[in-house]
């Protein structure tokens, strides 16, 4: 007997749900069977112990954010350096309080247990590993890193910046993802060639 294909989708999705509310130490078969609607035999056919199922949910997460960064990438610029810079900044620094609450609840799992988090490591490695780090590509980084901040102040809710202060931030911080990705030389041209 084949168990339902969205059974998983519907186990993920109640399991986030509990994160987001109570934290990854409130995730128990229990809670997620009454949440789900599903038995427990049910739910451990998809994911056979805690560890699998909080795995799934970041493996789920990834896939998430690689949407969101998608979805944030504008297609209406010739260099592909900028659209990816823009997509990446946009989509850390956008204010969604369930992603928040979802990366807060999960803190204490990942604390506990860093190798839930090699998924992530695999992602972050895969999307460096043939970088060139010239100068252009460090200061292209170093605005990843300053997104990657404003998300991290939205996760404890530790604002350093009032919102008008911190909208003028994340602008500046795409006006110089414009400039800085357009200076990198490669054989994709970013800048008008105006020496002509």
């Amino acid at each position: 007997m084949s168990r339902p294909p969205r059974a998983r989708a519907q186990i993920l999705a109640a399991a986030r749900q509990i994160v987001e509310r109570e934290g990854a130490g409130a995730l128990t078969f229990e809670e997620l069977s009454r949440v789900s609607g599903l038995t427990r035999g049910g739910i451990t056919y998809h994911f056979p112990t805690k560890d699998a199922l909080l795995r799934g949910l970041l493996e789920h997460d990834l896939e998430q954010w690689r949407e969101s960064e998608a979805a944030c990438t504008p297609d209406d610029l010739p260099c592909p350096r900028q659209r990816e810079l823009l997509g990446f900044i946009r989509s850390h620094t956008s204010q969604d309080d369930r992603r928040r609450r979802f990366v807060a609840g999960m803190l204490s799992a990942a604390v506990h247990r860093p190798e839930l988090l090699d998924g992530c490591r695999e992602e972050i490695r895969a999307r460096f590993h043939d970088v060139a780090w010239t100068e252009s590509a460090l200061r292209a980084h170093l605005l990843r890193l300053a997104a990657v901040g404003l998300f991290w102040e939205d996760v404890f809710q530790i604002p350093s910046l009032p919102p008008p202060a911190r909208a003028r931030l994340v602008e500046l911080l795409e006006r110089l993802a414009l400039d800085w990705a357009a200076d990198e030389p490669d054989s994709t041209p970013c800048r008008k060639d105006t020496s002509a």
